[in-house]
């Protein structure tokens, strides 16, 4: 993931929801510096409420 990263010409945000038990945000931060955590949401999150999500795009 961070070889795909590092070669990225776009901004990336990655984002979990804070129930989220398969991926932490010390494992985001490992990846991009800023990583959203998003409030009431699991690991789903993109399907559990998308309208969160927009706002990130």
């Amino acid at each position: 993931m961070a070889g795909l990263l590092a070669n990225c010409p776009a901004e990336v945000v990655l984002a979990r929801g804070e129930s989220d038990h398969l991926v932490s945000e010390e494992q985001l931060r490992e990846l991009v510096p800023a990583p959203v955590t998003l409030s009431g949401l699991g690991h789903n999150a993109h399907l559990e409420d998308p309208a969160a999500l927009f706002g990130l795009l």
